[in-house]
């Protein structure tokens, strides 16, 4: 950062400095050979004024009442109250005007030797200054311009290195865990790139460390677990007193706890984006939604139907609909004290899956962390589960480009979970519909 903040310094001072100098130096030495025809016969006009007072013997009395009563505006000034710096003194007693340029006026003086006295003329101020005022404007204009070119090619390599960060940033944060930034010949951001780059690096070794231990473990918990299967089921049929057969209920029931741990987990690993087959079709998700509460849940579940104009439509891939719709359900089954509601509202700019059931609902602080792999809050320690239906839930949604909003139901008390789907995939997929794509 120390090296762009430097740099950027260096440009604007440059820029600012360089430029002013140059367009300054580059009008002077246009302007200053330049005299208004004007000015130049107000010199020769008071050369000879000044040529005729001197050979007319006339008294300083004399020559002030000739400047009260003149129409131009002449003032007279004793010469010793006149300062000049002695460079141009040799040059104005040798008879050469003096010309004085403000933003005021324009003035002009002589030397009048004989009565040690400055006549100064005021010219009037339409001959104040004949310089083009276009010019000036389209001097401003080639500075400010000069000055805006210069900060942009400076700007432009950092924006195209900012803007390859944000895609390989998105990339990485989209699945693809090998986006790495490559490193250019010149980069104001070197030490920023090359952060990322080791903090991806690091991340990818994380996360693929992680998938082979969970995928790992997984695998080599099947085997033993098979083989308690096995034993547990040739026990069965043995004749085992009451005492025994208890404890081989607890066993079984013990060994179906872990056998479904290791499915989770598994199919929470299998759950990685960069390798999913994602298989994208029109679905109407209150129909969809519908079918699967009938076959699965009729008894538990209360459907609220959509009453609105809007198609319910959307893309999605079924088979991990079906997987979010179920946790969704299974979720509020096993937290919920018997009932739930469903509803799809479907609004002008989204499509939303609703599940709302009576449990204890979930507190505000921890909504954010339920959505976290083998998370469970405090209250739901002693209920079945894992603390992976959430957890799969969001990432799915995420495949969707939907959003998961967790809230309190106002109708049932308990949890209310919302799956919103944009309505822009909802547009997408009526135009698929309509074109006959789909």
């Amino acid at each position: 950062m120390r090296k762009l903040t430097l740099s950027l310094l260096l440009v604007v001072v440059t820029a600012v400095i360089g430029l002013g100098w140059g367009i300054d130096q580059w009008y002077n030495a246009q302007t200053a050979p330049q005299e208004s025809q004007s000015i130049k016969a107000y010199q020769q006009l008071g050369r000879e004024l000044v040529n005729l007072l001197s050979v007319a013997d006339i008294s300083e009395a004399q020559l002030v009442q000739w400047a009260e009563q003149s129409n131009a505006t002449v003032q007279i000034v004793p010469y010793s109250e006149f300062p000049l710096p002695p460079n141009l003194k040799k040059i104005f007693e040798s008879g050469e005007p003096l010309l004085l340029d403000s933003n005021i006026n324009v003035s002009l003086h002589y030397y009048f030797a004989s009565q040690q006295t400055v006549i100064s003329f005021i010219l009037p101020a339409n001959t104040a200054s004949e310089k083009d005022s276009r010019l000036s404007w389209i001097l401003t204009l080639l500075f400010y311009s000069g000055v805006i070119l210069i900060v942009f090619i400076w700007l432009y390599p950092l924006l195209r290195r900012l803007r390859l960060l944000r895609q390989m940033a998105g990339a990485f944060g989209s699945g693809d865990l090998s986006a790495r930034i490559p490193m250019g010949v010149v980069s104001y951001i070197a030490d920023i790139e090359q952060e990322f780059n080791r903090m991806a690096q690091r991340i990818e070794s994380l996360v693929y460390d992680n998938k082979l231990l969970s995928r790992g473990l997984s695998h080599d918990l099947r085997t033993p677990i098979a083989r308690l299967r096995f034993g547990l089921d040739v026990l069965e049929e043995a004749e085992l007193s009451e005492l025994q057969q208890k404890t081989l209920a607890h066993l079984n029931r013990d060994l179906m706890a872990m056998e479904s741990l290791v499915e989770t987990l598994l199919s929470y690993a299998r759950m990685d984006q960069a390798n999913i087959a994602f298989r994208p079709s029109l679905v109407d998700l209150q129909q969809w939604v519908a079918d699967i509460v009938k076959e699965f849940y009729p008894e538990q579940v209360l459907m609220e139907f959509n009453t609105s104009a809007y198609s319910t439509a959307i893309i999605a891939d079924t088979e991990y609909l079906n997987m979010l719709i179920h946790n969704l359900l299974q979720n509020a089954e096993r937290h919920g004290k018997g009932k739930i509601q469903v509803s799809v509202i479907a609004t002008e700019i989204n499509v939303a899956l609703i599940v709302e059931d009576n449990g204890s609902g979930i507190p505000e602080a921890e909504r954010e962390h339920v959505l976290k792999p083998f998370y469970r809050i405090a209250s739901a320690q002693n209920t079945q589960g894992h603390g992976m239906g959430l957890a799969i839930v969001d990432r799915i949604a995420q495949w969707h480009k939907a959003s998961v909003k967790l809230d309190m139901s106002e109708t049932l008390g308990g949890l209310k979970i919302s799956i919103v789907f944009p309505r822009s995939a909802v547009l997408f997929s009526e135009k698929l519909m309509l074109d006959g794509i789909l």
